[in-house]
């Protein structure tokens, strides 16, 4: 790639204020959905705005609490100077003690609202160390819905991301 198209896609990430990010992770005793917010330079991170719900949670409420999360994305945002402390208070208000439990058995799916659709992309489990770490992408399993479907419908979605994830 020309670093002239990198600069453009940078630009054009940061001037996209009209697409809203959450997380939704599925683990074995709980589902935890989080706020993604935006910084200048264009990419997500983590915020602190958590909402931990029972794994028998109702599928309806399940696509509020989307929609909610969603809605409570930050746009503009500097890099935390300190990342590793940004990290740790994530880390704390979602009830783990390391980024090692963050990622055990955690099936994380990345939700985008933009030009009236939600877009659902199942990923896999890198783990927290390694040269794959992280939750990367799962090519080719997107979930397209159009934004206006009801909340139990989302939750059904969110479900069947879940199911995809590696």
């Amino acid at each position: 790639m020309k670093i002239i198209n990198i600069f453009k896609r940078q630009k054009d990430a940061r001037l996209n204020v009209n697409t809203l990010h959450a997380g939704a992770t599925l683990y074995p005793d709980k589902i935890l959905i989080e706020t993604i917010d935006r910084v200048k330079e264009g990419f997500g991170i983590s915020s602190t705005n958590i909402s931990i719900l029972p794994l028998d949670t109702d599928k309806n409420v399940l696509g509020s609490t989307i929609r909610h999360h969603l809605n409570l994305t930050r746009f503009g945002l500097a890099i935390p100077k300190e990342y590793k402390k940004h990290y740790q208070d994530f880390l704390d208000k979602a009830g783990f003690k390391n980024g090692k439990e963050h990622h055990k058995n955690a099936l994380y799916l990345t939700i985008v609202l933009k030009q009236n659709q939600i877009i659902i992309g199942p990923t896999k489990n890198g783990g927290h160390i390694g040269k794959d770490r992280g939750f990367l992408g799962v090519k080719g399993a997107d979930i397209v819905v159009n934004a206006d479907i009801d909340n139990s419908v989302l939750g059904d979605k969110i479900k069947e991301g879940w199911s995809k994830c590696e």
